[in-house]
């Protein structure tokens, strides 16, 4: 193992120590409760302001994680295609921002992390297949790659189909741990022994996935070295 993948585990590790402490310290019940009443009052409009607030989460590169959870608690499984909906709207706009008005910006802060840059660029010449992988790889981190994205070469498409499939597994589970958390009786032990083999099923996806992004890009740079 090296270094670098010491690192990313290590931070895993104090990341999920830090959410489960934060879940037993911190009033999170309550918290949800409390979101979930908001959306209910709201009615029809409900699943709209939710979506619009996410898509200002995504915009701002904030990580969109406890939004997807509450929102299983309010909206039950018809979160799914609302955060799914949402975030791909904020990440396209990002997208073109990142392209457009923002093209500027996004190089200047690139080209003070050379590593970065140089895996995005090597992620950007190839196809949605490479690209799917770095999204499904948190080493930079999601709404971050949608304005990176966009000083690459990669195609609207390309871009649109990667960022589908990359979020859909994250998604999902955050939408299931919310989805437990409403559901009456959501002690049952066959929840919990449920979610905590998708936790780890996802978790292992994404080590597995980040060796891949690697060894991909390692040919790739080799192959333009010959």
């Amino acid at each position: 193992m090296t270094g670098d993948e010491t690192r990313y585990w290590l931070v895993t590790g104090l990341a999920i120590a830090a959410a489960l402490a934060a879940w037993y310290l911190l009033p999170v019940d309550a918290w949800l409760a409390a979101f979930k009443d908001w959306a209910r009052d709201l009615g029809p409009y409900g699943p709209i302001a939710f979506a619009g607030l996410f898509v200002v989460a995504t915009l701002l590169v904030i990580p969109c994680t406890p939004l997807t959870i509450a929102a299983g608690v309010a909206f039950g499984w018809w979160s799914l295609p609302i955060v799914l909906a949402a975030a791909t709207v904020g990440s396209v706009l990002a997208f073109v921002a990142g392209r457009t008005l923002l093209q500027d910006r996004v190089r200047a802060l690139i080209a003070r992390r050379p590593a970065m840059k140089a895996t995005v660029e090597a992620v950007g010449e190839g196809g949605w297949q490479l690209l799917t992988l770095m999204r499904l790889s948190p080493f930079v981190p999601f709404n971050a790659q949608n304005y990176v994205l966009g000083i690459t070469d990669v195609r609207a498409g390309a871009f649109l189909v990667s960022t589908l499939l990359g979020m859909l597994p994250g998604t999902v589970v955050c939408v299931y741990l919310g989805v437990i958390g409403r559901a009456a009786g959501g002690d049952a032990p066959e929840h919990w022994i449920s979610l905590g083999l998708g936790l780890v099923a996802t978790f292992a996806a994404v080590g597995l996935t980040r060796r891949r992004v690697r060894a991909k890009l390692r040919m790739r740079r080799a192959g333009a070295g010959a």
